[in-house]
């Protein structure tokens, strides 16, 4: 039974929505009156099919495939839709080059974020210059800088090191080591503490000062060393500027020999021993005190001359160098002394004074003159947390060394080696 054209149109419909690629009319199997409607179908499917085409070719991103032709006004959106979508994938492209200018008036929303992202990349872009031209600046000025450094270094005193804080390796030296060494010895030593302090270097720009002793074969260079964080070109660097102060430090410590040792004897004078009392109040710790007086020093000096009387004192220092390896001796003047000592208690003290006052008096060779040496003494205890003063305690000590000196006077008088007469006043 043949097809009514009701069905031949429907099928060919169907297979034009469902199967494309397969659908076709025989226009001959049509009655005349269908047959301008079959043809007008047929042209509709052949738009639906170009549509078709190029829907798919747009979803697959493919955009220079076939254009349906002129007059198929089904697929004209689809037409405008890939020419945009053509112009904005050069736009996508330009920008990819830099060029942040491209601005799309089109597609609604996502013109919107496209123009969006491209003004930021635009200012991301300026910014990121900015910086360059910045870094560029501060690396000219860091060339410009590090070239000034270097040209004034050569001629100064101080010696310059720039060590890689990374590597350690030296960047820049001003002067070679060997030329600023006093034995060439202690060069392994300077570098191995140059490694230390460079490991020890925490972050930051803070520049701080360090004293280095160098000790060498019979000498000792002092320096001063002040340490600067800083870039050194493309590194994380330190400098190190070392300044010899060797000849300061031996003029101080000649002030201080003066300022705080006797000349005679090397001890510590009056000044140093009452600033060490003084300290040692405040930090109240126990200790003890004793003062101790030459006995027969004005017999020596006036019988046998001032420079037995000196050998006289030697004597006496030598002897009170034996109290203790902690002891500290201080001569207050002429024939006094001052002894403290933070390690033994007052019975111990006074025993160990006795016993050295005993091998001063030793004379086993009978000499007139070392008959004559003796000393007097007395002992206080300054107790942890006293409430006596320096010049209290002195006083005491004081006193109980004149009580001892006047107990063994008479032993001193009856000796016949000491000719003053009985009422000859007490020694100063």
């Amino acid at each position: 039974m043949a097809e009514s054209p009701a069905d031949l149109l429907f099928g060919y419909l169907k297979d034009l929505i469902y199967n494309p690629s397969d659908a076709q009319l025989d226009i001959s199997k049509l009655p005349e009156e269908f047959v301008n409607l079959g043809k007008g179908l047929v042209y509709y499917g052949s738009c639906v099919i170009e549509a078709t085409t190029l829907a798919r070719d747009i979803s697959r991103g493919e955009l220079n495939g076939p254009s349906p032709s002129r007059g198929n006004e089904i697929a004209a959106p689809l037409k405008s839709l890939q020419a945009s979508l053509k112009h904005l994938t050069w736009q996508t492209a330009q920008v990819a080059k830099g060029d942040y200018k491209q601005h799309v008036s089109f597609m609604g929303e996502f013109a919107d974020s496209f123009n969006t992202m491209t003004e930021q990349l635009d200012k991301q872009r300026n910014d990121l210059l900015s910086e360059i031209e910045i870094s560029k600046k501060k690396s000219e000025a860091l060339l410009q800088s590090n070239s000034l450094l270097e040209a004034l270094t050569e001629n100064i005193s101080q010696w310059i090191v720039v060590i890689d804080r990374v590597s350690t390796d030296w960047l820049y030296v001003n002067r070679d080591v060997s030329a600023v060494l006093h034995s060439k010895k202690t060069e392994p030593e300077i570098r191995e503490w140059l490694r230390e302090q460079v490991a020890e270097i925490v972050q930051g720009n803070e520049m701080y000062v360090l004293d280095f002793d160098l000790i060498g074969e019979g000498t000792v260079q002092y320096f001063s060393v002040a340490i600067h964080p800083l870039q050194w070109y493309e590194h994380d660097a330190a400098a190190f500027v070392f300044t010899d102060v060797s000849y300061e430090k031996r003029q101080l410590r000649k002030l201080e020999s003066v300022a705080y040792y006797d000349p005679l004897t090397n001890v510590f004078n009056r000044h140093y021993g009452m600033e060490l009392l003084a300290e040692w109040l405040s930090e109240n710790i126990s200790f003890i005190i004793s003062f101790i007086d030459l006995d027969n020093l004005k017999y020596v000096n006036d019988k046998y001359g001032h420079a037995e009387g000196d050998f006289y004192i030697l004597k006496v220092v030598d002897i009170l160098r034996l109290f203790s390896g902690e002891a500290v001796i201080c001569r207050l003047g002429g024939d006094e002394f001052m002894l403290l000592s933070s390690g033994c208690g007052l019975e111990w003290a006074e025993n160990k004074l006795e016993e050295l006052r005993d091998l001063l008096m030793s004379n086993p060779q009978g000499e007139e003159i070392a008959s004559n040496y003796s000393i007097s003494y007395g002992v206080v205890q300054a107790a942890a947390g006293g409430t006596l003063t320096a010049s209290e305690l002195l006083e005491l000590a004081d006193d109980k060394m004149y009580k001892y000196k006047r107990a063994h006077k008479k032993q001193r008088d009856q000796t016949p080696s000491q000719p003053p007469p009985e009422n000859s006043p007490v020694l100063v």
